[in-house]
């Protein structure tokens, strides 16, 4: 589809190039002379483009660009950088096309350094003679119009095209250079340029060059994601440590990437706010404190002092918690803690009943789709319009864990936390349980009536396990979902409640609504938020992390050394289907800490049923070394956080033979 821009560029036709590239010498000629034109003249990008260079003394006859960075520097960023690594990976796919038609492909940084290229040999060759190559320095204020400095000075795509270069050692060429933009914030982040000889230039290079700047964009925004993933993997780490204090995860331009309600409290500000903005926004004064340190990017601790958005002094207790990946310091993490005042009289605290018990911090696991279910669950405990919340996932998978989770980091964290299953209830219970009932109701009802589940829930969370929920009852429940209002057995006065709703739910759910099982409008309103969670079966090396956790605090209870699995017995955990996942793991485990005598754990501890069903084959003392390196060199890998020359140096094994066992073991 042929661009509507105003400002697209465009060549001369190919008939007509050799009397274009004569009018613009002509032109360029006059104008370096006395910086009149002579004969037509060039485009008005250009000739403004001239008249910047000769008001910024740049010298028309340079014949070499400077350079700015040595291969080692670069090679860093091309590893640690989210530019640099999206952008290589999608010139590298381009380098048979960039061979085959004489040309080269280069990514450029948001200040014009070079950090990558692509292309013909010998176009390359003759382009290092000009320092068109890596580590150079091409922003127009050093070497004037170029396809790498143009279009960042212009913000938009732009060609030069022979003599429309200002320096005349650059004229031989044209470039075309398109720049790349952070799709969330639409700043510049880099430049694509695509250079090649004069007489060879074409639109459809032009078209070409706009083409990979957009790749590279959306190849950004998955190494962003992959970084935010990194990031709220830390953040996850220090909310085990620090459950009770607030915390406030940065991106390395301060902007809050996540937050718990403890930190919007402490800071006075509405927690609808924080998501996106930077910390200078929501919280001026406390940014003002912080700027240096964070700037450091060294851990530091201090008492803050400021004022909240509701005009009210506080004095907080501050400290910063650097997050580095790679050696590169990516963002880092607030954690507010109050300064007590002296305690009150017993007597005058009131206790709460109906809290949640579990928060974000007891989730355990490192597989891929637990992090995509927990930061989805964050995101909701974080949602201003409350909306339902629909947890699938089989028996023992940790469905309450999250749901509680969910509410404890929840505006209702300080309202109540009803649960009610009501697959536990006499079909002919279930309507007085949740709605109650009024005096007088029924046989054997209370003298002054009963409240219900959903009235106990005023103004908290109510979790229900919605598939056991009778047919011909849903339609009552739907309306009390979305008139927010009850009405209690034996009675005609409407009660009203706000109330969230988070249910949990089997992953039959979906199959129970094709059936007519379940009604179709009633799962819809229940699943404005659904989150899954992977049965064990599907979380690969998480059933070990888990043992070893679930050993760990079996051993600590029964005050017992903890015992260790063997090679043997965690292939035997990886290949058992769990049918009673998370739950079956942990009483297995607690079993183990009572029974096993010694320090290892070994196959025949584990119960008959879990060596057949696991059917694991005998293997030689080859595979079984095979094993070891690779756990050691996934390890190793992990470790140092993908950092192959890193990961090399600890094994004291050379890189190419590191690369060579990934490419063997088809790791990614």
């Amino acid at each position: 589809m042929k661009p509507t821009q105003s400002w697209l560029p465009e060549l001369p036709a190919p008939a007509h190039l050799t009397r274009a590239s004569k009018e613009i010498a002509a032109a360029w000629e006059s104008f370096i002379n006395d910086g009149t034109i002579v004969g037509p003249a060039p485009r008005p990008v250009v000739l403004e483009g001239w008249m910047r260079c000769r008001e910024q003394g740049i010298n028309p006859h340079a014949e070499r660009a400077s350079i700015g960075m040595s291969p080692e520097e670069l090679q860093s960023i091309l590893h640690s950088d989210e530019l640099g690594c999206a952008g290589k990976s999608i010139l590298d796919r381009f380098q048979k096309l960039m061979g085959g038609i004489g040309h080269v492909a280069v990514l450029a940084d948001a200040h014009g350094l070079i950090l990558y290229e692509v292309g013909h040999p010998e176009i390359q060759a003759r382009l290092a003679d000009i320092n068109l190559t890596t580590g150079a320095v091409w922003a127009e204020p050093a070497v004037g119009l170029n396809g790498v400095g143009t279009p960042l000075a212009l913000g938009r795509p732009e060609l030069v095209f022979g003599h429309e270069h200002y320096c005349e050692g650059w004229q031989p060429w044209v470039c075309y250079g398109s720049p790349v933009r952070d799709p969330d914030s639409g700043c510049i982040v880099g430049v694509i340029d695509i250079t090649g000889p004069a007489r060879s230039a074409s639109a459809q290079m032009m078209a070409l060059t706009m083409s990979i700047a957009q790749l590279v964009e959306q190849n950004w925004v998955i190494f962003q994601h992959q970084k935010g993933d990194a990031l709220r993997s830390f953040y996850r780490d220090l909310e085990r440590r620090w459950p009770s204090d607030g915390l406030v995860l940065l991106n390395e331009t301060a902007r809050v990437i996540e937050f718990n309600h403890t930190a919007a409290a402490r800071l006075g500000v509405v927690a609808t706010i924080f998501m996106n903005r930077t910390l200078s926004d929501i919280a001026p004064d406390l940014w003002n404190a912080l700027q240096a340190p964070l700037a450091a990017a060294e851990p530091a601790e201090k008492r803050i002092e400021f004022t909240t958005g509701f005009r009210e002094s506080r004095s907080l207790q501050c400290r910063i918690e650097p997050i580095r990946i790679d050696h590169r310091h990516m963002g880092s993490v607030l954690i507010l803690s109050a300064l007590h005042p002296a305690a009150k009289p017993l007597a005058s605290v009131r206790p709460t009943k109906c809290l949640a018990r579990y928060t974000f911090s007891d989730s355990q696991g490192e597989h891929p789709s637990v992090h995509s279910a927990l930061n989805l669950a964050s995101a909701a405990a974080r949602d201003p319009r409350e909306n339902p919340v629909l947890v699938l996932g089989e028996t023992g998978t940790g469905k309450e864990l999250v749901v509680h989770a969910i509410h404890a980091a929840s505006a209702r964290a300080s309202h109540p936390f009803v649960v009610m299953n009501c697959g536990a209830l006499p079909r002919d219970l279930i309507e007085s349980e949740l709605f109650g009932y009024s005096p007088g109701a029924f046989t054997g009802a209370r003298r002054d009536g009963q409240m219900g589940k959903f009235e106990a829930a005023h103004k908290g969370t109510f979790l229900d396990e919605i598939d056991s929920l009778p047919l011909d009852f849903q339609a009552k429940f739907l309306r009390v979902l979305e008139e927010g209002e009850l009405m209690r057995l034996g009675s005609t006065n409407p009660v009203y409640v706000d109330v969230r709703l988070i249910a949990a739910a089997s992953p039959e759910l979906p199959r129970r609504v094709e059936k007519g099982e379940f009604r179709l409008d009633l799962y819809h309103r229940l699943s404005v938020i659904e989150i899954t969670l992977p049965p064990l079966r599907a979380r690969g090396e998480d059933v070990l992390r888990l043992a070893e956790g679930f050993l760990n605090e079996a051993s600590l209870e029964a005050r017992r050394e903890v015992p260790r699995l063997s090679q043997t017995t965690a292939r035997y955990l990886r290949a058992y289907p769990w049918p009673g996942n998370i739950r079956e793991l942990r009483n297995l485990c607690a079993r183990w800490v009572l029974a096993v005598e010694g320090s290892e754990i070994l196959p025949e501890h584990l119960p008959p049923y879990m060596r057949s069903a696991a059917d694991i084959p005998a293997v030689d003392i080859a595979t079984d070394l095979r094993g070891v390196q690779q756990d050691l060199i996934r390890r190793t890998l992990e470790e140092s956080g993908g950092n192959i020359t890193e990961a090399a140096r600890r094994l004291g094994i050379d890189r190419t033979t590191l690369y060579r066992y990934k490419k063997r073991w088809n790791w990614t």
